[in-house]
């Protein structure tokens, strides 16, 4: 349900050499684009199914005794409740409680490889389809921690009462195992916590540890070749999942130290997807932690972006309440439509990855010539791969980059030459400097190389 993008690819760029002017100016300066390194990840299958509810009668249950999942002693909790919270009617309010109560009762039998959850039974009231669907994607919105519920349902509303059938994909047993060893990651993961953490660490913190602990499930398209891989569980303790695993896992690591989050359904290279609306200073911001798993770790192009930005690739899938019964049921052509319960607008920049951490240029001065050189100065001293510089919003973009790289005083390279005098060794090669734009972000990563030779 990915694209996996690299560090440095976001554009599709051509390939160009450029030469620098005689005289005063640098006599080499070779810029390449680099083009993206993207491929196109398997999509997932996973829509709620509705299937027929089965009778009951005579059907023996155990309880899954699952222990609430750990919560950090620094941090607290934060309570995860948006999809209960747009839920309009009280019965529904009612069978989201139950389900709430009820999903840990699991039939001691198995038949086609689910087991039966216990019936939820709401008296005196008929939920249509819809609704059900709609207090199903609720609970699912806030319970990154249940894991076992297979995305088949069944119902029954004839006889003026409500009757929902959820399944299970594993044993009360196996859950209470699996669960057990969930928590044991939450608290592994709390080990690396400090003290006086800002809400922003914390997060980059949790996004970091998640993408160098799991890796995305190249081979799962469908929920039945793995369903693990589309939960909390694959991605945190089997290390392996698709978009929906790691979306749940940071939503559930995240509540555990405090911070809101929920995931967000929609579209990313054409292809069904999910990732995270999480709530910074009180600020919604969109995480993609899938796309930011890059092949040498941790990426940022999605981390703590606007609206604006994220439907730069991705596009979001409608609310509930702007669908028709016959679309979000699928009575018009038999697939059901997905839709989310939430959708904030986020419009805030603050807690974006590269406005708080790129070189800014705000000019084309001095200023902005010694915060590229400063910049220059600490990639040196750890043989840093890349730098990244975020051009100003009263900056046009494109003509930035030129005057940077291309024409005029080309002051990145000018930067590096008098920052490479500083220098005894590991020098800048300047005749191997590539960038990558990212114009939609207002940044552009440039990719170092080092030289033992001016």
């Amino acid at each position: 349900m990915k694209s996996r993008f690299s560090l440095i690819c976001v554009l599709l760029c051509i390939l160009m050499l450029i030469t620098a002017c005689d005289g005063s100016k640098p006599p080499e300066n070779n810029v390449n684009e680099l083009d993206p390194e993207s491929a196109v990840q398997p999509v997932s299958d996973y829509v709620l199914e509705t299937v027929a509810v089965k009778d009951d009668y005579g059907m023996l249950y155990d309880f899954a005794d699952v222990k609430a999942y750990p919560v950090s002693v620094r941090y607290g909790s934060a309570e995860l409740n948006q999809g209960y919270k747009s839920l309009t009617l009280e019965a529904q309010r009612i069978l989201y409680k139950e389900m709430d109560e009820n999903v840990y009762y699991i039939a001691q039998e198995s038949e086609d490889g689910l087991y039966d959850v216990l019936d939820l039974k709401i008296w005196g009231e008929e939920l249509s389809e819809a609704e059900l669907r709609q207090v199903i994607v609720a609970f699912n919105l806030d319970k990154p921690h249940i894991f076992w519920l297979d995305n088949k349902f069944g119902y029954s509303n004839t006889t003026g009462n409500t009757v929902l059938q959820l399944y299970s994909f594993l044993s009360a047993e196996q859950i209470e195992d699996y669960s057990q060893g969930l928590n044991e990651k939450i608290k592994e993961l709390h080990l690396g916590l400090l003290s006086d953490m800002t809400e922003y660490s914390r997060e980059i913190y949790i996004h970091d540890w998640l993408i160098q602990n799991c890796n995305y499930a190249e081979d799962v398209v469908k929920i039945s070749d793995d369903f693990l891989s589309f939960t909390s569980y694959g991605a945190l303790v089997k290390e392996k999942a698709v978009c929906e695993g790691y979306s749940r896992a940071m939503q559930m690591m995240l509540a555990s130290v405090g911070i809101e989050s929920f995931p967000v359904i929609g579209n990313g290279n054409d292809g069904l997807h999910m990732w995270n609306c999480i709530k910074i200073d009180n600020e919604w911001y969109y995480v993609d932690s899938t796309w930011n798993d890059t092949e040498k770790g941790s990426g940022y192009d999605y981390f703590n972006l606007t609206t604006e930005q994220l439907l730069y690739d991705h596009t979001i899938m409608p609310l509930y309440s702007q669908l028709t019964e016959d679309q979000v049921c699928g009575l018009d052509d038999g697939v059901a439509d997905s839709f989310n319960i939430i959708v904030p607008v986020c419009s805030a920049t603050s807690q974006n990855y590269f406005v708080k951490n790129s070189l800014i240029v705000n000019d084309l001065g001095e200023i902005s010539k010694e915060n590229i050189k400063t910049g220059l100065r600490v990639a040196q001293g750890t043989l840093a791969e890349t730098i990244t510089l975020r051009i100003s919003d009263s900056m046009d973009y494109e003509d930035t980059l030129d005057e940077l790289f291309y024409s005029g005083d080309y002051i990145f390279f000018d930067c590096l030459d008098m920052v490479n005098e500083e220098f005894e060794e590991n020098y800048f090669d300047r005749n191997n400097v590539s960038i990558s734009k990212k114009p939609h972000l207002r940044v552009v990563t440039v990719i170092l190389q080092y030289t033992d030779e001016v």
